[in-house]
Protein backbone atom coordinates (compact mmCIF):
# COMPACT_ATOMS: atom_id res chain seq x y z
CA UNK A 1 0.00 0.00 0.00
CA UNK A 2 1.42 3.39 -0.98
CA UNK A 3 1.92 5.97 1.72
CA UNK A 4 -0.38 8.94 1.89
CA UNK A 5 1.35 11.99 0.39
CA UNK A 6 2.79 14.57 2.75
CA UNK A 7 0.08 17.17 3.37
CA UNK A 8 0.71 20.82 2.53
CA UNK A 9 1.33 23.19 5.46
CA UNK A 10 -2.15 24.69 5.11
CA UNK A 11 -3.92 21.31 5.27
CA UNK A 12 -2.28 18.90 7.70
CA UNK A 13 -5.60 17.16 8.33
CA UNK A 14 -6.63 16.64 4.67
CA UNK A 15 -9.75 18.79 4.84
CA UNK A 16 -11.91 19.55 1.84
CA UNK A 17 -12.00 23.34 2.12
CA UNK A 18 -14.67 23.50 -0.57
CA UNK A 19 -16.99 21.74 1.87
CA UNK A 20 -17.62 24.80 3.99
CA UNK A 21 -19.08 24.32 7.46
CA UNK A 22 -22.26 26.35 8.02
CA UNK A 23 -21.85 29.44 10.12
CA UNK A 24 -23.47 29.42 13.53
CA UNK A 25 -25.07 32.81 12.86
CA UNK A 26 -26.37 34.59 9.78
CA UNK A 27 -24.60 37.93 9.23
CA UNK A 28 -26.79 40.33 7.22
CA UNK A 29 -24.62 41.91 4.54
CA UNK A 30 -21.81 39.42 5.14
CA UNK A 31 -18.67 39.33 7.25
CA UNK A 32 -16.16 42.20 7.05
CA UNK A 33 -12.47 41.23 7.09
CA UNK A 34 -10.86 44.27 8.71
CA UNK A 35 -7.22 43.19 8.27
CA UNK A 36 -5.70 41.75 5.09
CA UNK A 37 -3.08 42.52 2.48
CA UNK A 38 -4.14 42.57 -1.16
CA UNK A 39 -2.38 43.39 -4.41
CA UNK A 40 -3.28 43.91 -8.07
CA UNK A 41 -6.88 42.97 -9.00
CA UNK A 42 -5.86 39.92 -11.04
CA UNK A 43 -4.04 38.47 -8.01
CA UNK A 44 -6.80 39.49 -5.59
CA UNK A 45 -9.66 37.83 -7.49
CA UNK A 46 -9.10 34.34 -6.05
CA UNK A 47 -8.87 35.73 -2.52
CA UNK A 48 -12.18 37.58 -2.95
CA UNK A 49 -13.85 34.47 -4.34
CA UNK A 50 -12.66 32.29 -1.46
CA UNK A 51 -13.72 34.91 1.06
CA UNK A 52 -17.20 35.00 -0.49
CA UNK A 53 -17.49 31.22 -0.10
CA UNK A 54 -16.80 31.69 3.62
CA UNK A 55 -19.30 34.53 3.98
CA UNK A 56 -16.85 37.46 3.76
CA UNK A 57 -18.06 40.28 1.54
CA UNK A 58 -16.05 43.40 2.45
CA UNK A 59 -12.46 44.21 3.33
CA UNK A 60 -10.28 46.81 4.97
CA UNK A 61 -7.04 46.14 3.18
CA UNK A 62 -3.40 47.19 3.16
CA UNK A 63 -2.30 47.37 -0.45
CA UNK A 64 0.06 49.72 -2.21
CA UNK A 65 -1.43 53.01 -3.40
CA UNK A 66 -0.81 51.93 -6.99
CA UNK A 67 -3.44 49.15 -6.66
CA UNK A 68 -6.24 51.17 -5.05
CA UNK A 69 -7.93 52.43 -8.22
CA UNK A 70 -7.83 49.00 -9.84
CA UNK A 71 -9.33 47.26 -6.81
CA UNK A 72 -12.10 49.84 -6.55
CA UNK A 73 -12.95 49.38 -10.24
CA UNK A 74 -12.80 45.56 -10.17
CA UNK A 75 -14.61 45.11 -6.83
CA UNK A 76 -16.93 48.11 -6.44
CA UNK A 77 -18.00 48.77 -2.86
CA UNK A 78 -16.07 45.84 -1.39
CA UNK A 79 -12.78 47.46 -0.41
CA UNK A 80 -11.77 50.16 2.05
CA UNK A 81 -8.12 51.11 2.21
CA UNK A 82 -5.62 51.44 5.04
CA UNK A 83 -2.84 53.86 4.12
CA UNK A 84 0.60 52.25 4.17
CA UNK A 85 4.03 53.38 3.00
CA UNK A 86 6.08 51.65 0.30
CA UNK A 87 7.72 49.16 2.67
CA UNK A 88 10.49 47.06 1.17
CA UNK A 89 12.90 44.68 2.85
CA UNK A 90 15.84 46.37 1.16
CA UNK A 91 15.37 50.06 1.89
CA UNK A 92 16.58 52.90 4.06
CA UNK A 93 14.24 54.66 6.44
CA UNK A 94 15.42 58.16 5.55
CA UNK A 95 13.94 61.58 4.76
CA UNK A 96 13.17 60.53 1.18
CA UNK A 97 11.14 57.57 2.46
CA UNK A 98 9.21 59.83 4.84
CA UNK A 99 8.48 62.33 2.07
CA UNK A 100 7.19 59.52 -0.13
CA UNK A 101 5.05 58.22 2.75
CA UNK A 102 3.48 61.67 3.18
CA UNK A 103 2.83 61.89 -0.55
CA UNK A 104 1.13 58.51 -0.37
CA UNK A 105 -1.02 59.70 2.53
CA UNK A 106 -2.36 62.44 0.28
CA UNK A 107 -3.02 59.85 -2.43
CA UNK A 108 -4.83 57.47 -0.11
CA UNK A 109 -6.87 60.35 1.30
CA UNK A 110 -7.96 61.30 -2.21
CA UNK A 111 -9.31 57.75 -2.57
CA UNK A 112 -11.30 58.02 0.67
CA UNK A 113 -8.91 56.40 3.13
CA UNK A 114 -9.07 57.58 6.75
CA UNK A 115 -6.95 54.91 8.48
CA UNK A 116 -3.13 54.81 8.56
CA UNK A 117 -1.05 51.85 9.72
CA UNK A 118 2.18 52.08 11.73
CA UNK A 119 4.28 48.92 11.93
CA UNK A 120 6.31 48.87 15.16
CA UNK A 121 6.98 45.18 15.76
CA UNK A 122 10.33 44.51 17.47
CA UNK A 123 11.90 43.26 14.24
CA UNK A 124 10.67 46.28 12.29
CA UNK A 125 11.94 48.69 14.92
CA UNK A 126 15.35 46.99 14.85
CA UNK A 127 15.57 46.77 11.06
CA UNK A 128 14.89 50.44 10.42
CA UNK A 129 15.91 52.01 13.69
CA UNK A 130 12.48 53.37 14.58
CA UNK A 131 9.79 53.27 17.25
CA UNK A 132 6.44 55.03 17.44
CA UNK A 133 8.29 57.76 19.35
CA UNK A 134 10.73 58.45 16.51
CA UNK A 135 10.47 62.09 15.30
CA UNK A 136 10.06 60.86 11.70
CA UNK A 137 7.13 58.63 12.68
CA UNK A 138 5.65 61.44 14.73
CA UNK A 139 5.94 63.77 11.75
CA UNK A 140 3.92 61.32 9.65
CA UNK A 141 1.43 60.82 12.49
CA UNK A 142 0.86 64.57 12.86
CA UNK A 143 0.43 64.97 9.11
CA UNK A 144 -2.07 62.10 9.07
CA UNK A 145 -3.89 63.52 12.09
CA UNK A 146 -4.27 66.89 10.37
CA UNK A 147 -5.73 65.11 7.33
CA UNK A 148 -8.32 63.45 9.57
CA UNK A 149 -6.81 59.97 9.71
CA UNK A 150 -7.36 57.44 12.48
CA UNK A 151 -4.55 55.11 13.54
CA UNK A 152 -3.75 51.42 13.26
CA UNK A 153 -0.68 49.89 14.92
CA UNK A 154 1.22 46.63 14.99
CA UNK A 155 3.08 46.58 18.31
CA UNK A 156 4.64 43.48 19.84
CA UNK A 157 4.90 39.97 18.44
CA UNK A 158 4.13 36.47 19.75
CA UNK A 159 5.19 35.98 23.35
CA UNK A 160 6.93 32.70 22.49
CA UNK A 161 9.41 34.62 20.33
CA UNK A 162 10.89 36.21 23.46
CA UNK A 163 11.84 32.88 25.07
CA UNK A 164 13.81 29.72 24.30
CA UNK A 165 15.12 29.85 20.74
CA UNK A 166 12.65 32.51 19.65
CA UNK A 167 13.37 35.38 17.29
CA UNK A 168 13.76 37.88 20.13
CA UNK A 169 15.23 35.59 22.79
CA UNK A 170 18.77 37.02 22.81
CA UNK A 171 17.71 39.74 25.28
CA UNK A 172 18.53 42.68 23.01
CA UNK A 173 14.89 43.34 22.08
CA UNK A 174 13.71 43.85 25.64
CA UNK A 175 10.96 41.85 27.26
CA UNK A 176 7.55 41.09 25.81
CA UNK A 177 5.98 43.53 28.26
CA UNK A 178 8.36 46.33 27.23
CA UNK A 179 6.89 46.66 23.74
CA UNK A 180 3.69 48.47 24.69
CA UNK A 181 4.87 51.68 26.38
CA UNK A 182 5.37 53.31 22.96
CA UNK A 183 1.79 52.36 22.03
CA UNK A 184 0.37 53.92 25.18
CA UNK A 185 2.24 57.16 24.49
CA UNK A 186 0.63 57.22 21.04
CA UNK A 187 -2.79 56.57 22.55
CA UNK A 188 -2.29 59.42 24.99
CA UNK A 189 -1.05 61.83 22.33
CA UNK A 190 -4.07 61.36 20.06
CA UNK A 191 -6.93 60.43 22.41
CA UNK A 192 -9.62 61.77 20.08
CA UNK A 193 -8.84 59.32 17.28
CA UNK A 194 -9.70 55.66 16.88
CA UNK A 195 -6.70 53.38 17.44
CA UNK A 196 -6.95 49.87 15.99
CA UNK A 197 -4.51 47.39 17.53
CA UNK A 198 -3.59 44.72 14.99
CA UNK A 199 -3.48 41.09 16.14
CA UNK A 200 -5.41 41.73 19.37
CA UNK A 201 -3.00 44.58 19.99
CA UNK A 202 -0.19 42.02 20.22
CA UNK A 203 -1.58 41.09 23.64
CA UNK A 204 -3.87 38.08 23.41
CA UNK A 205 -1.30 36.18 25.48
CA UNK A 206 -1.62 38.85 28.18
CA UNK A 207 -5.35 39.47 28.40
CA UNK A 208 -5.16 41.12 31.82
CA UNK A 209 -2.85 43.80 30.42
CA UNK A 210 -4.99 44.11 27.30
CA UNK A 211 -8.12 44.54 29.41
CA UNK A 212 -6.47 47.35 31.38
CA UNK A 213 -5.51 49.05 28.11
CA UNK A 214 -9.02 48.77 26.73
CA UNK A 215 -10.43 50.16 29.98
CA UNK A 216 -8.01 53.07 30.07
CA UNK A 217 -8.31 54.13 26.42
CA UNK A 218 -11.94 54.22 25.24
CA UNK A 219 -11.01 54.73 21.57
CA UNK A 220 -8.69 51.71 21.49
CA UNK A 221 -10.02 48.65 19.66
CA UNK A 222 -8.37 45.46 18.39
CA UNK A 223 -8.70 43.01 15.52
CA UNK A 224 -8.49 39.21 15.51
CA UNK A 225 -5.94 38.87 12.71
CA UNK A 226 -2.79 36.73 12.37
CA UNK A 227 -4.35 33.30 12.17
CA UNK A 228 -1.54 31.04 13.43
CA UNK A 229 -0.63 33.44 16.23
CA UNK A 230 -4.21 33.89 17.41
CA UNK A 231 -5.03 30.18 17.12
CA UNK A 232 -1.97 29.34 19.19
CA UNK A 233 -2.73 31.99 21.82
CA UNK A 234 -6.26 30.67 22.22
CA UNK A 235 -5.20 27.00 22.41
CA UNK A 236 -2.47 27.66 24.99
CA UNK A 237 -4.75 29.39 27.49
CA UNK A 238 -7.92 28.79 29.43
CA UNK A 239 -10.76 28.85 26.94
CA UNK A 240 -13.14 29.89 29.72
CA UNK A 241 -10.98 32.93 30.54
CA UNK A 242 -10.67 33.92 26.88
CA UNK A 243 -14.37 33.44 26.23
CA UNK A 244 -15.21 35.62 29.22
CA UNK A 245 -12.76 38.26 27.99
CA UNK A 246 -14.27 38.30 24.50
CA UNK A 247 -17.77 38.60 25.91
CA UNK A 248 -16.73 41.39 28.30
CA UNK A 249 -15.12 43.39 25.47
CA UNK A 250 -17.48 42.30 22.72
CA UNK A 251 -17.93 45.88 21.48
CA UNK A 252 -14.18 46.45 20.95
CA UNK A 253 -13.07 43.51 18.78
CA UNK A 254 -13.13 43.36 14.97
CA UNK A 255 -12.72 40.34 12.73
CA UNK A 256 -9.59 40.14 10.59
CA UNK A 257 -7.63 37.38 8.88
CA UNK A 258 -4.23 38.93 8.01
CA UNK A 259 -4.35 36.99 4.74
CA UNK A 260 -1.76 38.11 2.20
CA UNK A 261 -2.49 37.89 -1.52
CA UNK A 262 0.23 36.36 -3.67
CA UNK A 263 0.87 34.28 -6.77
CA UNK A 264 2.02 31.26 -4.71
CA UNK A 265 -1.27 30.90 -2.82
CA UNK A 266 -4.15 28.68 -3.91
CA UNK A 267 -7.78 28.29 -2.87
CA UNK A 268 -6.94 25.98 0.02
CA UNK A 269 -4.39 28.37 1.52
CA UNK A 270 -6.83 31.27 1.68
CA UNK A 271 -9.68 29.01 2.82
CA UNK A 272 -7.60 27.45 5.59
CA UNK A 273 -7.37 30.75 7.46
CA UNK A 274 -11.09 31.45 7.30
CA UNK A 275 -11.84 27.82 8.27
CA UNK A 276 -9.60 28.08 11.35
CA UNK A 277 -11.10 31.39 12.44
CA UNK A 278 -14.59 29.95 12.10
CA UNK A 279 -13.72 27.05 14.39
CA UNK A 280 -12.08 29.30 17.00
CA UNK A 281 -14.98 31.73 17.31
CA UNK A 282 -17.92 29.41 16.60
CA UNK A 283 -16.78 25.85 17.30
CA UNK A 284 -16.49 23.78 20.46
CA UNK A 285 -13.80 21.52 21.81
CA UNK A 286 -10.19 20.93 20.79
CA UNK A 287 -9.06 19.51 17.48
CA UNK A 288 -5.81 19.27 15.59
CA UNK A 289 -5.19 22.41 13.58
CA UNK A 290 -4.99 21.98 9.80
CA UNK A 291 -2.32 24.71 9.63
CA UNK A 292 1.33 23.99 10.34
CA UNK A 293 2.77 26.23 13.05
CA UNK A 294 6.42 25.84 14.11
CA UNK A 295 5.75 27.83 17.29
CA UNK A 296 2.93 25.55 18.49
CA UNK A 297 3.11 22.37 20.51
CA UNK A 298 6.58 23.11 21.83
CA UNK A 299 5.55 23.22 25.49
CA UNK A 300 5.69 26.99 25.87
CA UNK A 301 3.56 28.37 28.71
CA UNK A 302 2.58 31.96 27.80
CA UNK A 303 1.94 32.92 31.42
CA UNK A 304 5.28 31.80 32.84
CA UNK A 305 7.44 32.00 29.73
CA UNK A 306 8.79 28.57 30.61
CA UNK A 307 8.67 25.02 29.27
CA UNK A 308 5.67 23.00 30.41
CA UNK A 309 5.78 19.27 29.48
CA UNK A 310 2.00 19.06 29.57
CA UNK A 311 1.88 21.51 26.65
CA UNK A 312 4.41 19.66 24.50
CA UNK A 313 1.92 18.09 22.11
CA UNK A 314 4.17 18.30 19.06
CA UNK A 315 1.42 19.70 16.84
CA UNK A 316 -0.78 22.80 16.71
CA UNK A 317 -4.26 22.61 18.19
CA UNK A 318 -7.45 24.62 17.78
CA UNK A 319 -9.73 25.41 20.67
CA UNK A 320 -13.30 26.45 19.96
CA UNK A 321 -14.74 29.30 22.05
CA UNK A 322 -18.38 28.90 20.89
CA UNK A 323 -19.15 32.59 21.29
CA UNK A 324 -22.77 33.71 21.70
CA UNK A 325 -24.53 34.75 18.50
CA UNK A 326 -24.78 38.39 19.55
CA UNK A 327 -21.01 38.50 20.09
CA UNK A 328 -20.36 36.85 16.73
CA UNK A 329 -22.51 39.44 14.94
CA UNK A 330 -20.48 42.24 16.49
CA UNK A 331 -17.17 40.53 15.78
CA UNK A 332 -18.02 39.68 12.19
CA UNK A 333 -19.59 42.95 11.09
CA UNK A 334 -21.28 45.51 13.28
CA UNK A 335 -18.19 46.50 15.30
CA UNK A 336 -16.33 47.29 12.10
CA UNK A 337 -19.29 49.28 10.79
CA UNK A 338 -19.43 51.17 14.07
CA UNK A 339 -15.76 51.92 14.54
CA UNK A 340 -13.88 52.08 11.26
CA UNK A 341 -14.09 55.09 8.94
CA UNK A 342 -15.32 54.60 5.39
Amino acid sequence: MSERPTPPPHNLTHLNYHKIPPHKVDVPGGIIDAHNHTAAPELTRLFVDVAADYGVTQFYTMCQLEHVAGLKAEFPGQFHFVAVPAWKLQMTFDDAFVEDWIRRLDGFASQGSKLIKFHAAPGTCRRWGITLDDPRIQRVAKYAYDLGYHFMTHVGDPKAWFFGKGTYSDGTYGKFEDQFAQLERMLEKYPDRIHLGAHFGGSLEAIDALARRLDKYPNYIVDSSATKWIARAVAEQSTDALRNFLIAYQDRILFGSDLVVGEKYDYAHYASRYWVHQHIWEGEGRIKSPIADPDAGQGFNPKTGEFDPARATGSPELAGLHLPNEVLLKLYRTNTERWLPR
